[in-house]
C-alpha cells in the first residue's frame, strides 16, 4: 500500500511515528516531508519544490492519513486527497470528529473515515501485525 501522512509541522514526531509504523510493516510512503520539516526559510524556489512534491505524494497515495489537529496545509492536502479519489483516514480524538461550531464538514464526507489509535488505523487498513 502507498500512503501519505498529512499534519501540521508541530505534529512532526507523530507523523514520523505513523510513517515508521507503516513502513516497518512493508508499506510505502509516497513523500516523507518529515525528513526536512519546514522549508520556508529556504526561499520561494524550495517552498514551491516541496509543495509540488507534497501534492504528488497525495496524488500517488492509495490512502492519505490526516493526523489532527492539522493546519492550513493539512486541510489543503485533505481536499486534494478527496478530489483525487484517495481513501482518507482522519487520525484524532472523538472531540475532533464532534459536530459543533468548530466542526469541519469535510471530515464527514463518505470517503473519510475516523480512527483514534494505531490498532484502529491498522484494522481500517486491513493490516495485521
Amino acid at each position: 500500500m502507498k500512503f501519505y501522512v498529512a499534519t501540521k509541522l508541530e505534529n512532526f514526531s507523530e507523523a514520523q511515528r505513523v510513517i515508521k509504523l507503516l513502513t516497518d510493516l512493508g508499506h510505502t510512503v509516497t513523500y516523507d516531508w518529515t525528513v526536512h520539516g519546514s522549508v520556508y526559510r529556504d526561499g520561494l524556489t524550495r517552498v514551491r519544490e516541496v509543495a509540488h512534491l507534497e501534492a504528488k505524494g497525495v496524488r500517488d497515495a492509495d490512502v492519505v492519513i490526516v493526523i489532527l489537529t492539522g493546519g492550513r496545509g493539512t486541510h489543503v492536502e485533505l481536499g486534494m486527497a478527496v478530489a483525487y479519489g484517495a481513501s482518507v483516514i482522519l487520525y484524532g480524538t472523538e472531540a475532533h470528529f464532534a459536530i459543533g461550531p468548530e466542526a469541519c464538514a469535510f471530515y464527514h464526507l463518505d470517503c473519510v473515515r475516523h480512527v483514534t489509535n494505531d490498532a484502529e488505523l491498522l484494522a481500517m487498513l486491513g493490516i495485521k501485525r
